[in-house]
């Protein structure tokens, strides 16, 4: 069974743009071989709350993606290993609607 996932990745906000959208090509890329790809999302540059390796501003882009097994993993191996990000994050998606609403029954006192 597939599990939702997304990635939160912070690339260095002092590389081009081209440079950026080439090394988000090749995460979408990454994902496209090794899980199901849906899409991505960029959040723009922001500055940063903390200095991370002496930057003040990272570009943020957010990846969905479907995978099996430990393909969250995989994708923080292949980012620990890219100099031109500076963080990234990946987590379980909750798909809210999923879950089966709760049944509101009328108390004794309530008419129906």
């Amino acid at each position: 069974m597939k599990r939702p996932y997304e990635s939160i990745v912070i690339f260095d906000g002092g590389l081009s743009d081209d440079a950026i959208s080439g090394e988000s090509g090749k995460i979408e890329e990454f994902l496209s071989k090794n899980a199901e790809f849906e899409s991505t999302a960029v959040w723009g540059k922001r500055h940063l709350a903390y200095s991370i390796r002496k930057k003040k501003t990272g570009v943020y882009h957010l990846f969905l993606y479907k995978g099996e097994g430990n393909v969250a993993g995989k994708l923080e191996k292949f980012l620990k290993l890219n100099e031109a990000v500076l963080r990234h994050l990946s987590v379980v998606r909750v798909d809210r609607a999923a879950k089966p609403a709760l049944a509101v029954t009328p108390s004794a006192g309530e008419q129906a």
